[in-house]
Formats: structure tokens, sequence, C-alpha cells
């Protein structure tokens, strides 16, 4: 068994906390049991030398960081030792690999039964009245709204699951949401841009996409969390290579995210320079999105 103190530190220092218990099965898991620790992502991965771990936060953007058991030790292996090793790692991660790639396929699969399944979506559900936004897309399943998450071809690779209230998860914090599948690079949309160099509207959350859409009737985009702004908005460029994209951030005020203060705001300015877009964050004094400024109005 692999001795990971110097892994734990390596995590304290990167992403400002730290987990034990990691699976050596080559695969990629969600980390942390403590609240609100299981956005981190973590793979380790079998080497001739030892194991190599990587991991990230995806609130704290899409960068790797990498770890190594044998440190800075350069010390060679025979090449019949180096020969033997590398043969068991790469029997070893096919296996897995092939497992993985059915397990994946298998939840995708299971969302889109659910989906093919489920009802429209009632317009006097709790949380679309609490946000007072409209149905867009969306369907139900039981008390759940089902958001689908697509890839740029269309295909559904994921459904976010939106409940009444909050409940417990898995990583024992208190949520209403919940996605099953692979959100990466993926996204719901509202409409579509009517000439190619139409504005399209790129956020975080389901209620500020619709919000957006209702006040301005422009195309919106939802990539579900900051992280995955700028994955999105490369995707959305391609498509739509001529369009206004308009990342609208979530105003994270008071908000630290590992050594990274306003994630919301930092992210949606990274992805409107990587795709070549405009910022737009809310006029805010405390903690707020583009829904919270309507539904405070509103109020």
């Amino acid at each position: 068994m692999t001795n990971y103190t110097d892994l734990l530190n390596h995590m304290h220092q990167n992403i400002g906390y730290s987990f034990d218990n990691l699976k050596e099965d080559s695969l990629w898991h969600d980390g942390g049991n403590a609240p609100n620790k299981g956005k981190c992502r973590y793979i380790v991965i079998q080497h001739v030398k030892g194991v190599i771990v990587r991991y990230h936060d995806h609130r704290q953007g899409e960068s790797y960081h990498t770890w190594k058991s044998w440190g800075t030790d350069n010390t060679r292996l025979s090449p019949e030792e180096y020969a033997r090793k590398k043969a068991e790692i790469d029997a070893h991660n096919a296996r897995q690999q092939e497992a993985a790639a059915l397990a994946r396929a298998q939840r995708i699969a299971q969302q889109r039964q659910t989906w093919a399944t489920s009802q429209p979506a009632n317009p006097e559900h709790p949380y679309l009245l609490r946000k007072q936004v409209g149905a867009f897309g969306i369907r139900q399943s039981g008390n759940a709204l089902l958001i689908p998450i697509r890839d740029v071809s269309g295909q559904l690779q994921a459904l976010q699951y939106i409940y009444p209230v909050k409940r417990e998860m898995a990583d024992g914090g208190l949520s209403d949401k919940q996605i099953f599948g692979s959100k990466r690079g993926n996204f719901h949309h509202i409409g579509k841009p009517e000439t190619p160099t139409d504005t399209v509207y790129i956020c975080e959350g389901y209620a500020t996409g619709a919000t957006l859409r209702q006040i301005t009737g422009q195309c919106v985009v939802i990539a579900f969390d900051a992280g995955n702004l700028e994955p999105v908005g490369m995707a959305i460029r391609t498509r739509y290579p001529h369009a206004d994209l308009v990342f609208a951030a979530d105003n994270d005020l008071g908000v630290t995210a590992g050594k990274i203060e306003n994630p919301g705001v930092h992210f949606a300015k990274q992805a409107a320079i990587a795709c070549n877009g405009y910022l737009l964050t809310p006029k805010t004094s405390v903690k707020a999105d583009f829904n919270d400024l309507m539904t405070s109005e509103a109020a």
C-alpha cells in the first residue's frame, strides 16, 4: 500500500484540503468524505516505479495537479525489471479501462432511459416557482426536474436532477442539485441563434440561464459550474464562430475556492478571454447571480 503522507501535504498546498483512502484502480473518482469536499476528482495511475496521482477541484478550474510516489528518486530499473512491471501494468490498465468504458456506457444509458420515460416539467414545481422561471426544454421524474446535458452533436450525456428541497449528498453536504453522467464540455441550451452573428449567453446554472432567456430572448447555454464555462465556451465558439459570446458570471463575492477569490467571475473572465467573448457580471454588494437579482427585485 502506498504511503500518501506527502500527497496529503501536496493536496493541502494546491487545493486547500486533502483526503485519504484513495482507490488505486487507474479510474477517475470523486474524492473526500467531509461536507463540501466532494468536488475533487482524482486518479491513481500505476507506474513501474510506484504510482502517479492526478487531481483537481473543478471549482478551482480545470488545471490538474500531479504527484509521484517516488518523488525526486531518479534510480533506473533494469531493462528486465522495467519490461516485467510494464507488462503487468499494461494488462491491469487494459482491464480497468474496459470495465470503466462499460460502466460509463451503462450510466449514460440509464440516464437516457430516465429521460425517455420522464414527463413534461410541471411549471408549478417548487423550484421553478421559487426562481420565477419557466420550464425550457426540461422534464420531470417524480418530484425531480431533469435538465438534459448534451454534447455539441446533441447526444444526451448526463442529467441534472433538481429537487424541491435540499437533501444530503454523498459527500455529506446539502444540495438540491445532482448530476449523473458526463458534464465536462457538455451543456443545456435554451433556443438557438437566429443569425450567425447573434448573441449567445453562457452561464453556470439553469435558473440563471432561464432568467437570461426571459429577459433577452437570446440563445442561452448552461454549463452547470464555473470550471465548465471555458470547455463549453470553446465548443460553442466552434459551433457558432461569428456569434457574440457573453459569459454571464455568478458574482461569488466573499467566496474563495482554494487560492481563487470569487471563482464565478474568475473563471467566466478566463473563458471570455479564451473564447474571444465578453464578460457580464451582476452588479451587487453580496454574492448573487442574475436570477438572484431578478427575484430580489421582484420581491
